[in-house]
């Protein structure tokens, strides 16, 4: 019973840190394109 809610705090965790990780990524993809049109 106790599985319950690790499970859902591994899930509720991998879904921040997968944000997280697509936000770094858009943000830096878009500033390597600022630095390539300079």
């Amino acid at each position: 019973m106790n599985l319950v809610p690790v499970m859902l705090g591994a899930i509720s965790l991998s879904g921040i840190l997968y944000s997280y990780f697509k936000i770094v990524s858009s943000v830096h993809s878009i500033s390597s394109v600022q630095g390539k049109h300079k």
